[in-house]
């Protein structure tokens, strides 16, 4: 892929980025909704109502919208209108038809290919090897990072806002050759929607200068100026925001929302500090992927541990070096500065993400390394041309197989759960929605042996849930369930009383205590009528332990008790049911037997 090698018109250079990012994305057409497409699609309220939802869209915050978490408010708020009209004007026309929301984010990708490829052709990459804006798009169009925003409908709003943001620069420098208004407010608006898709694009205030700096050769001062009218948009699109959702400065007290919430701020610094170094690696080798690397599958680091001091010194020799060749224009310094800048909002370090590690936060950022590998690549080429070729031929063919396998594990909210609990198994919520998963299939199974291992696999995920994160209170109560379904009642009880601890306030808890304890007081009953007495006192206590206002128990304990001739301990029991139920039918009776 060499000029002289042989010759590739732009024409078809373009065609093959179409067929190539169509082909490997083809298969999501066939997936079903999963995860947070409910937001956004299948349970938003407003998105329902098709167009008349759009009112209510660009006056509320994002989360509005979706019926079972209106109420949820992650710090800082969320305000992304834009994409979710795109999802009203969709279910005006096609309902919530899955199909045609897969066939939407393609077409939008494809966009973004051509978009990208125009920009490189055009202006960025002009002065470089012919080649260079084509294999930068072709790893960009198969690098398997992206497959999260592509395959999951609700991150659309990753490529919108990416779409929107080329669209901007393309006008933006067009403007700087024109001088016309009119294409200046063609990118001022491009910017402006991007904003009201996703918040992230707030740092193409720097990227738009930088660009301009190091491929167009302005002077640095008049990139700069050149960027006021972006800023002032930025500005502007604050203050809205504020006046409409203000600024949340509460905090979740959920881990699987809050990643930090257990770290001391040194551990909450090194991590995240260490999750840059994470991204950087899913970026050379996307392997494993998963939807979510959430509490406890990347445990906090501590600030002098080997981990983040390794961490901190790559980063750190990164910037030095973008900052050593910046006068000169190098790309790799381009490339190390859009890194950092896109992939900022998403560290951390600015703002509470959510989530400590995401792929689709770095559908943006991968555009410095798919920049870096292929600048790399035609420099090497120079010297070892066909190692450089077999090379990345190598990388295409694995990248692109990879693209495939992982958009068919999308295919559904099963087969994507249960595929990567396997490669994440000590993330919190994963092993929830595995547990879940099985427990759901439990409820309405009639096969009595099938019924059984779907309850044991729920115990299963978790327990495992119980050894990754102890203090989540939704882990008990569930599990209690799978435990009491599969009549082991101790287990049940001790599950259920550890969840009370944790949530005292829980009616659900105290429901379901009860009725456990209703049942350990009828195993305590079997038990004594075949003699098991030790047994029974045990089931007794533990009946009573779970509901101490369960009469029955605390009457049938003292009676144990009593054959024991243990009659402190059978006059306590009977004074407690005396307590709870003066008119006990039998209680005077007993009472005058000691």
């Amino acid at each position: 892929m060499q000029p002289g090698s042989f010759t590739l018109s732009i024409k078809n250079q373009f065609l093959i980025l179409i067929i190539i990012a169509f082909g490997l994305n083809a298969n999501t057409l066939f997936n079903e909704y999963v995860l947070d497409d409910a937001i956004v699609i299948t349970e938003n309220k407003f998105v329902e109502k098709g167009i008349q939802g759009i009112p209510e869209i660009l006056n509320q915050s994002y989360f509005k919208g979706y019926k079972k978490l209106e109420n949820l408010e992650l710090p800082g708020g969320r305000y992304r209108p834009f994409s979710l009209m795109i999802f009203a004007i969709e279910y005006q026309f096609f309902g919530a038809n899955p199909f045609v929301s897969h066939l939407i984010n393609i077409i939008l990708f494809l966009l973004l290919i051509a978009l990208l490829f125009k920009l490189f052709n055009l202006y960025l990459f002009r002065q470089q090897n012919p080649y260079l804006a084509f294999v930068t798009c072709l790893l960009f169009a198969v690098h398997p990072i992206h497959t999260e925003v592509i395959a999951n409908v609700k991150s659309r709003d990753e490529i919108i806002t990416f779409v929107l943001l080329i669209a901007s620069l393309l006008a933006l420098i067009k403007h700087s050759e024109k001088r016309s208004i009119s294409i200046l407010i063609v990118s001022l608006l491009c910017f402006f929607l991007a904003l009201l898709t996703k918040e992230t694009a707030a740092v193409f205030v720097g990227i738009a200068p930088l660009a301009t700096y190091f491929f167009l050769n302005h002077p640095l001062k008049k990139s700069a100026r050149a960027s006021i009218p972006l800023f002032l948009i930025l500005i502007g699109y604050l203050f809205i925001r504020y006046i409409i959702i203000g600024v949340n400065y509460t905090s979740a007290n959920d881990i699987t929302n809050v990643p930090y919430l257990y770290a001391t701020a040194s551990e909450a610094f090194a991590t995240k500090s260490y999750m840059l170094i994470k991204y950087l690696q899913l970026l050379f080798i996307p392997y494993p992927l998963s939807f979510e690397y959430g509490f406890n599958q990347i445990p906090y680091i501590h600030i002098i541990s080997l981990p983040f001091f390794i961490s901190i010194l790559f980063l750190l020799v990164l910037l030095a070096y973008a900052i050593y060749t910046f006068k000169r224009r190098s790309i790799f310094s381009f490339s190390i500065l859009y890194f950092m800048l896109t992939i900022s909002l998403a560290s951390n370090f600015i703002i509470d993400t959510g989530t400590p590690l995401s792929e689709r936060l770095l559908f943006q950022p991968s555009l410095a390394f798919c920049i870096a590998v292929s600048v790399l690549y035609f420099q090497t080429a120079k010297r070892f041309k066909l190692p450089a070729l077999s090379f990345l031929i190598i990388i295409l063919v694995l990248f692109s197989v990879k693209t495939v396998l992982r958009n068919s594990v999308w295919k559904n909210y099963d087969t994507l759960v249960l595929t990567d609990v396997i490669s994440c198994p000590n993330s919190v919520r994963i092993n929830q929605f595995a547990r879940d998963i099985f427990l759901s299939k439990s409820i309405n199974e009639k096969n009595a042996e099938l019924k059984i291992s779907y309850l044991k696999k729920g115990t299963f995920y978790g327990e495992r849930m119980i050894g990754i994160c102890p203090e989540v209170p939704d882990i008990y109560m569930n599990l209690g369930y799978a435990y009491y379904n599969l009549s082991d009642y101790n287990q049940a009880a001790t599950i259920w009383e550890k969840g009370c601890q944790l949530e005292p306030s829980d009616s659900a808890a105290k429901m379901f205590s009860k009725i456990l304890s209703d049942e350990l007081y009828k195993l305590a009953n079997g038990f004594y009528e075949q003699g098991k007495s030790d047994d029974a006192i045990n089931c007794y206590l533990r009946s009573i332990e779970l509901n101490n206002n369960n009469a029955e128990s605390w009457y049938n304990l003292g009676g144990n008790y009593f054959l024991r001739n243990d009659t402190i301990n059978a006059n306590k029991a009977w004074a407690r049911v005396k307590y709870l139920d003066p008119k006990h039918k039998f209680l005077k009776e007993d009472f005058s037997k000691i």
